[in-house]
């Protein structure tokens, strides 16, 4: 005889599993992630991963770049701290480098399967700047 796997009940079950963990992880309730507006989800060039599918928002100058306070399938390299050194008029990506001298500081973010750098993350607020990504409108 045929066995059903459907649970006609998974998918609510699943959503609310997933908005719990976004709401503790964003510390807001589970109210308040119905409010959080998405721009985009935003998936790796180099193999399509989904690396932020939640909460995204575009760059009101840069329209390539977004920033969000959760990331998925992503590895943060804490080993190095990169220094941001732009000026007023460049973006993110074209001036950060190794040296400091008391600017912003962060951590490289790549994806988690195939190692492109997708962004970086702030050390100090763990916002991730997400720049070499693919939208979702891409």
């Amino acid at each position: 005889e045929f066995e059903d796997h459907y649970d006609p009940a998974g998918d609510e079950a699943d959503l609310e599993e997933l908005t719990r963990r976004r709401a503790e992880a964003m510390g807001i309730t589970v109210e308040e992630v119905a409010r959080v507006r998405t721009d985009a989800m935003l998936s790796c060039p180099g193999c399509f991963t989904t690396v932020c599918s939640f909460g995204s928002q575009r760059h009101v100058r840069f329209r390539d770049q977004y920033r969000a306070v959760l990331a998925d399938n992503v590895v943060v390299d804490t080993a190095q701290v990169l220094h941001d050194r732009r000026g007023e008029r460049e973006s993110a990506r074209d001036t950060v480098s190794a040296q400091g001298d008391g600017a912003d500081a962060y951590y490289r973010v790549c994806c988690e399967v195939c190692g492109t750098e997708v962004g970086l993350q702030d050390v100090r607020d763990k916002l991730f700047h997400f720049f070499s990504v693919l939208p979702s409108e891409a």
